[in-house]
């Protein structure tokens, strides 16, 4: 005996119920993304170089002989991210410096200790 044909009065086979429901789930997906969204926080920072200036300067004078003179002159601005570099850069060789001299005292006192 074969099977019985569904009913003619199918619920799912109406479109518009997977319509409203994509529409329901586009607005909640909206409304989620702002909620979390609003609250990240992102800082980009730039570094500046020091900004470099090349002047050159060119005087011909032709009279009973023809001389030529040419001065280039290039001339570095420090920025205040540069100079602020630059401190760190001094206070990070004088730790290394100062962690140099108590390694080497602590060197001398090891080989003392195992010499006898």
């Amino acid at each position: 005996m074969p099977p019985g044909l569904p009913p003619e009065d199918r619920s799912w086979g109406n479109p518009w119920a997977a319509l409203v429901a994509g529409i329901v789930g586009a607005l909640l997906g909206v409304v989620i993304g702002l909620a979390v969204g609003g609250k990240g926080k992102t800082v980009t920072e730039t570094q500046r170089s020091a900004a470099t200036q090349t002047v050159t300067q060119t005087k011909t004078v032709v009279q009973p002989k023809v001389e030529t003179h040419t001065v280039t002159t290039t001339t570095s601005t420090p920025t205040p991210l540069a100079a602020e570099n630059e401190a760190r850069r001094r206070e990070a060789e004088k730790n290394l410096k100062t962690v140099e001299k108590e390694n080497e005292e602590l060197k001398r006192q090891a080989e003392g200790r195992q010499a006898p």
